[in-house]
């Protein structure tokens, strides 16, 4: 990629298939006027999508009316049988969005807006490319990297900060990237954070909040406030939601639990 437009390949990514903010979309608009090795880059990722639905069509895998749930441009298929993984043939797979209860945990404090949004994270780099949306409570591995995403109702006019707790209770900030940018959230789709995050060797767990409010958050007081909620979970993933609720009073939150192995 030209370093001066500075467009990375996620987010390149991201562009083609319609997961961005207007912002990023007239940055890497105008990086594709300047770089023809962007457009070719992008014209590559077209090809390579087109390739990839002609060997493999959905139809071979689901019946005619399932739901399927895309996050990355390379799909993968949950569910398939022990026998099937000693095919040399890589088979695609794919996430499904099944009807029940979203895979985070999330309560209203005493004056959030409402259940209006979702915290999700993808476990990157499975057989065929693509990322899989991982449910709360599920076992991950140092080393292993995650995607964080999520989705605000349309018109919820929310703010929000995303930060993890680790087992050593060592707190993350992930969104806003900066501690003085904006807390606003990007409602009516889901939204990947820029950046992917690798586990390192933390033991037990990794939590994530998203902290949400319908008036601008300052962000540093809510850092704050995760430091001290990280003692209080020490060693007590299960506290996580409880605790987070009561150090969050006047905040919408969702919580999801990834165990460390």
């Amino acid at each position: 990629m030209n370093k001066n437009a500075r467009i990375s390949a996620f987010l390149l990514e991201r562009y083609h298939i319609g997961e961005v903010t207007p912002l990023e979309k007239m940055r890497v608009e105008k990086a594709l006027g300047q770089d023809p090795s962007l457009v070719l880059a992008l014209e590559k990722l077209g090809r390579s999508d087109q390739d990839f639905r002609r060997r493999f069509p959905i139809e071979r895998f689901f019946p005619s009316g399932q739901k399927i749930r895309y996050f990355h441009p390379r799909p993968v298929v949950w569910g398939l049988c022990a026998a099937a993984l000693v095919l040399v043939v890589a088979i695609p797979l794919f996430v499904l969005r099944t009807q029940s209860s979203l895979p985070t945990d999330r309560i209203k404090g005493t004056s959030g807006s409402g259940d209006s949004a979702e915290l999700n994270v993808y476990l990157k780099g499975n057989l065929a490319g693509g990322d899989i949306m991982i449910p709360d409570q599920t076992i991950v591995r140092e080393g292993d990297t995650i995607q964080l995403a999520y989705r605000i109702q349309p018109d919820a006019g929310q703010y929000g900060v995303i930060f993890s707790v680790d087992g050593r209770s060592v707190v993350t900030m992930h969104y806003p990237y900066k501690a003085w940018q904006s807390t606003l959230l990007v409602s009516g789709k889901q939204v990947p954070l820029e950046e992917a995050y690798t586990l390192d060797d933390a033991p037990d767990y990794e939590i994530f909040f998203l902290v949400m409010k319908d008036k601008p958050l300052e962000t540093r007081n809510v850092m704050r406030t995760a430091e001290e909620l990280a003692l209080r979970i020490a060693g007590k993933p299960q506290e996580a939601l409880r605790q987070g609720v009561a150090a969050f009073k006047d905040c919408e939150l969702a919580v999801l639990t990834l165990r460390k192995e």
